[in-house]
């Protein structure tokens, strides 16, 4: 079982607006995540934070699971860390998990199931997305790698882990992955590409 982690705790500060719930073809950034994660697992967790009242009602009726950082203005590392202590108290215990931020609209079922598949077929306990000549998230950890992920703290992201682990990573080409949205600009600039 693999589980998948969706990231929706931050404050949006450049976009002005909680960019969770801003709307991409008709639907709000988390909720469209989360529909892309369920294509693939059945253990969709999503991390709330800044704003937890309206992110966890848009998700509400998902039949994901949802959990709170309380630390979330510390930084995704925070997120990170107790989305991943949240997949471990799942039934049964995932042996991966995908961390995957609400603010990438791109990501697809294809990219998904990719990230799961060259995981399976080459063993290695880490497969991240390839763009801009770095290696980012989504990416999938296998619970070898969930001590990691649970020591992470502040702004650190999975990047410490992806850049410590990477002799030992694999990785998918995901060209689209710094699509994403943290301004005005870039929201219009993805709502463009997807029109």
């Amino acid at each position: 079982m693999i589980a998948i982690i969706i990231l929706a705790a931050g404050e949006a500060r450049r976009m002005g607006q909680p960019k969770q719930l801003m709307k991409i073809q008709g639907q709000s950034l988390v909720r469209r995540a989360v529909r892309t994660a369920q294509l693939v697992s059945e253990q969709v967790v999503v991390v709330t934070g800044a704003y937890q009242e309206p992110v966890w009602k848009e998700v509400a009726t998902l039949g994901v699971t949802t959990v709170h950082n309380a630390e979330w203005a510390s930084g995704m590392g925070s997120s990170i860390s107790t989305g991943i202590q949240k997949a471990m108290s799942l039934s049964p215990v995932p042996s991966a998990a995908i961390i995957m931020l609400c603010d990438q609209p791109l990501v697809d079922e294809e990219l998904l199931k990719q990230l799961i598949k060259v995981h399976k077929d080459t063993r290695k306990p880490l497969v991240a997305s390839a763009y801009r000549d770095v290696l980012g998230v989504p990416a999938l950890f296998a619970v070898s790698l969930f001590r990691e992920l649970l020591k992470l703290q502040g702004k650190i992201g999975a990047q410490k882990v992806i850049a410590r682990y990477v002799s030992e990573a694999a990785s998918v080409d995901f060209p689209q992955g710094s699509d994403d949205v943290d301004t005005p600009e870039d929201y219009a600039r993805v709502q463009k590409l997807l029109s």
